[in-house]
């Protein structure tokens, strides 16, 4: 698991789209944060990786992940000594986390295939015993969606659009248009978005180095999640097993669809659910 940054400094951002799956929540000053879940080292580089938060450290210990990230405030770097899962800031990475030359600091700092593997090997990473979400073909009953918005935050609100030539969603930024790879300089391309509803709250510790409290998203339990794929939106609910990734199934208790591809789930509060767009 990397955590990688999204601010308009990050962008482009590379390696998104060699994840499996990609958690987005809402961080301090409504910025949201990307967690990026990779079974296998990807084949190029990953970045700009930033430092961890509270559901970072939720999302770690669901998954049993090895987590590379650029650091963290004094409690969220108790939290992660304290969960027994391993994770590596910049200085316990040894090299395997490194600074590019053509971004500023902080925005520059960066992982790829190669030293992930590094770090695998020296990293004693737990057994993993669930399996990924289940591919399935779509079903009936979904209601056609060209491009739908996300509120990640007041400021933050992403749009995504079905592009039926190349059978994904693609993203764009309010502030700083179509969302690119860094590397290929191609639009991001999420087979499966989810749009998850959490309850969201305000920490009563500080998780940022400029002493800010932080954001809680309580991922355990039940609600309601929307699931768009294949040009559709699907109503679903969430379950939260005790490790690996939710459960969502539709009313009739049926999976819900996903397709091949990248899964990319947006953490939203709980009555904030994606709106249409024409």
């Amino acid at each position: 698991m990397v955590q990688v940054e999204n601010s308009q400094f990050a962008r482009p951002q590379s390696g998104l789209a060699q994840a499996t799956i990609v958690y987005e929540y809402v961080a301090e000053g409504g910025i949201s944060r990307f967690s990026a879940i990779y079974p296998a080292p990807p084949s190029g580089v990953v970045g700009p990786v930033r430092s961890a938060r509270l559901a970072t450290i939720e999302l770690l210990r669901l998954y049993g992940a090895v987590l590379m990230y650029s650091g963290g405030s004094h409690y969220i770097n108790g939290l992660l000594s304290s969960s027994g899962l391993p994770h590596y800031d910049e200085t316990a990475a040894g090299g395997d986390l490194f600074r590019i030359n053509s971004r500023s600091a902080p925005h520059n700092l960066y992982t790829d295939g190669a030293h992930m593997r590094e770090l695998l090997s020296k990293a004693r990473a737990p057994s993993i015993s669930y399996s990924f979400p289940t591919i399935s073909a779509t079903l009936p009953g979904g209601r056609l969606m060209s491009a739908f918005r996300v509120s990640v935050s007041a400021s933050e609100r992403p749009s995504w659009r079905w592009d039926q030539t190349l059978r994904a969603w693609t993203r764009t930024e309010p502030d700083t248009g179509p969302f690119l790879d860094g590397v290929t300089g191609q639009p991001l391309q999420a087979a499966t978005v989810i749009v998850q509803q959490v309850q969201i709250t305000t920490a009563a510790q500080v998780v940022d180095v400029n002493g800010v409290h932080g954001v809680d998203h309580k991922l355990t339990g039940t609600g309601k999640a929307q699931v768009f794929v294949t040009g559709h939106e699907y109503d679903a609910t969430w379950t939260q097993p005790a490790s690996g990734p939710p459960r969502f199934t539709l009313a009739d208790g049926r999976p819900a669809p996903m397709a091949p591809g990248l899964l990319w789930i947006e953490l939203v509060a709980t009555g904030s659910p994606a709106v249409a767009m024409s």
